[in-house]
């Protein structure tokens, strides 16, 4: 045992009841207190703690009413929050350039390309496409000035779905144009003026928005004198390119830019507060919730399971900050998958966990806990991201309570014990927001950095509770330990050999640190490490 960790009782609870752990206590205590009655937030402490003095001062509420239902109060709304709509036309935002056409035009290929990434699915199927897929895209005009849309790829004009979801689709479209800049009309050289491209071109001159289009799949040269032909539409001169060829994708640009409203400090592009992917499995309300937290019908919400095929990105404003949810498609198992659609819809699912801040694992209320549900929580616990489990539909939940229904899910998903939990109706709005400021939170405790002093403080003390069984007798000595990385933390423990600290103490010690530190409600990155030798 190192002699900086020999310290006596005495100076330990001298240390326990300093300025600075009261301060620290009192922080944690007033953090919950803010958290409304229907959340069940973090994991029940194994031994008991004398509450600090700010906790005992702090109002409570009970959790439940007299019938078992959760207690909520009446949900704020969207303008009360101060949530601002994209399509608020006195609000600065980024120009909006919409695309539009026909099916099997390559509108997702081009989309793509301009957006520089793959983000939206390239399929030769009719009706791939359901939603408003949206990314901030940088262009240039022909001067070389940067600026800043952004650019929606939209569903084919005239498709007939086969999920019976054409009504959400056309309304889809319509919204794109009616809040778009500009619409990028694109059409197919190679098969010529057809009857829709005619239809497409009729709706848009209804609208007067200022088009520009793009005749694509000009692979070369020689196709270029086959655009001559959509003149007729009386929408200006065609732009011949290719996206598959990447050909004129900076002559598209231009034109887009020149159609562009006067640029304005939107076009900064400053990086949001957080991005919240939410996940889960098929018809659970995952394009609702992001509906209710966008205060728009920003993605198709459909009873029909499979609606959603894309990764949306949805940009929106709340407190003065800008956030980005991104909706995902339902997750099922790989046997089920019917095509290749489907299989490049869960993969950009898994995507979206990945460049996440935050993840949000939506769950049905109704349904018990599936080996898809386990999955995702593997997915976010490798990629060591924060954690909200949602409990949607609520509302209609009948025959349980919060406390019952949370003990369940503790024991399910024993892997995120220590996420918060929400219980919450995304149709109604209730507790949506106050979930968002949960996920604030937890971005906050993921960029905590802890001071080296407290931290090996804890760490000692964990070791002197409970040490390690002796190994290749040889016992197990702690030298030091600090934090190296935030988002998520990183905490290194360097020691005289790594073998002699099995997996069973390893989650032991990252269970005191997440009851005792002020990430407790994140996952933390444990590293054991010999220390180096130096010879003098």
């Amino acid at each position: 045992m190192p002699k900086k960790f020999k310290k006596g009782a005495a100076k330990r609870k001298q240390r326990a009841t300093s300025k600075k752990s009261k301060a620290r206590d009192a922080g944690k205590a007033a953090r919950k207190a803010k958290r409304p009655n229907a959340k069940v937030v973090g994991r029940r402490p194994k031994r008991k703690r004398k509450p600090a003095p700010a906790a005992q001062e702090a109002p409570t509420s009970p959790r439940e009413t007299a019938q078992g239902k959760p207690y909520t109060r009446r949900q704020k709304s969207a303008a009360e929050l101060g949530v601002e709509s994209r399509s608020q036309p006195d609000g600065l935002r980024l120009p909006i350039v919409a695309i539009v056409g026909r099916p099997n035009v390559g509108k997702s290929s081009l989309f793509n390309k301009l957006a520089g990434s793959r983000i939206s699915i390239e399929d030769p199927r009719p009706g791939t496409t359901r939603d408003r897929v949206s990314a901030p895209v940088r262009m240039r005009d022909e001067d070389g000035r940067l600026r800043v849309v952004e650019l929606f790829d939209t569903a084919g004009i005239g498709v007939v779905d086969e999920q019976r979801v054409n009504e959400h689709v056309h309304e889809q479209i319509a919204n794109a144009v009616a809040a778009a800049d500009v619409v990028l009309l694109v059409v197919d050289v190679k098969e010529g003026l057809t009857v829709l491209d005619e239809e497409a071109a009729r709706m848009l001159r209804r609208t007067g928005r200022k088009v520009v289009i793009a005749a694509n799949k000009a692979d070369d040269a020689a196709h270029d004198k086959l655009a001559d032909d959509f003149f007729e539409l009386g929408l200006g001169e065609p732009v011949t390119t290719s996206a598959k060829a990447m050909r004129k994708i900076k002559q598209i640009a231009a034109a887009i830019c020149e159609h562009l409203p006067r640029k304005t400090a939107a076009e900064s592009l400053d990086p949001p507060e957080l991005l919240l992917a939410i996940v889960g499995r098929r018809n659970v309300g995952k394009s609702t919730l992001v509906n209710a937290l966008a205060a728009d019908e920003r993605v198709i919400a459909s009873e029909l399971e499979g609606t959603t095929r894309d990764s949306v990105d949805v940009r929106f404003t709340y407190d003065d900050k800008t956030f980005i949810a991104i909706d995902t498609a339902g997750v099922r198992k790989r046997s089920t998958l019917q095509h290749s659609v489907e299989f490049f819809s869960q993969s950009r699912s898994f995507r979206a966990v990945r460049r996440s801040s935050v993840v949000v694992l939506m769950l049905d209320a109704r349904e018990p806990i599936s080996k898809i549900d386990t999955q995702l929580v593997d997915l976010a616990v490798k990629e060591c991201k924060p954690v909200i489990i949602a409990v949607n539909k609520w509302d209609l939940a009948t025959g349980q309570t919060t406390g019952d229904y949370s003990r369940y899910l503790r024991r399910k998903l024993h892997a995120i014990d220590y996420a918060p939990i929400v219980f919450m109706s995304a149709v109604s709005s209730d507790n949506v927001f106050e979930m968002l400021d949960i996920a604030r939170e937890l971005h906050q405790q993921a960029g905590f950095r802890m001071g080296t002093g407290e931290l090996n403080r804890l760490v000692s003390g964990a070791f002197e509770r409970h040490h390690p069984q002796p190994r290749k007798n040889k016992i197990g000595r702690i030298f030091y330990a600090t934090q190296v990385e935030t988002y998520p933390p990183k905490i290194v423990v360097f020691v005289n050999d790594p073998d002699l600290f099995p997996e069973n103490w390893r989650k032991y010690l990252l269970h005191q640190l997440q009851e005792n530190a002020d990430f407790g409600e994140v996952p933390i990155r444990l590293k054991f490490r010999a220390r180096a030798k130096v010879e003098l």
